[in-house]
C-alpha cells in the first residue's frame, strides 16, 4: 500500500490512537516509535499524547518529554551505526506535513531535499518489515 493510499482511508488521527505494541518509548507527554512510511529503514517519530497541530501550542511538560525522546532516538540510531541524521518538524500542510498533528522525525543519513516530492508515494511497511 502507498501512503497516499493510506491517506484517503484514515478516519482517526493515527497518532491520537497509536497502537500500543508500537511505541518504543514513552513519557508522559508524549511517545516515541517507527515510521509507517519511512524515508530510511529505522526512521523514528516523536509525537506528543496531545491532539495540537502548531509547534507554539506546546506547553513546558511537552517539549521537556519530547526532548528526551529525541535524545533516546538519537542514542538508538547511533547504537544502530547511524553517526549522522536528520531532526525534521513540519508546520503547516503546505510544507508537506500529511497528518495534522504535530511530530519529529528523527531520519538517519538521508539528505533532506526531493524528500518531500515524494512523499505521497511512499511504501507503507509490510508486518515483516515491521518486525
Amino acid at each position: 500500500m502507498l501512503y497516499k493510499d493510506l491517506l484517503q482511508v484514515i478516519t482517526v488521527c493515527p497518532f491520537c490512537e497509536p497502537v500500543a505494541n508500537r511505541k518504543i518509548e514513552t513519557e508522559d507527554n508524549a511517545f516515541l516509535t517507527y515510521s509507517l512510511a519511512p524515508y530510511h529503514k529505522y526512521h523514528l517519530l516523536v509525537i506528543p499524547k496531545r491532539h495540537i497541530e502548531d509547534f507554539k501550542e506546546l506547553i513546558p511538560e511537552e517539549t521537556k518529554d519530547i526532548e528526551k525522546l529525541l535524545n533516546k532516538g538519537v542514542r538508538m540510531l547511533e547504537y544502530l551505526g547511524h553517526k549522522e541524521y536528520t531532526i525534521l518538524v513540519r508546520n503547516g500542510a503546505s510544507v508537506g506535513k500529511s497528518i495534522a498533528h504535530l511530530h519529529y522525525h528523527i531520519i538517519p543519513s538521508v539528505m533532506i531535499g526531493d524528500i518531500n516530492n515524494n512523499v505521497l508515494n511512499l511504501k507503507i511497511m509490510t508486518e515483516k518489515e515491521i518486525n
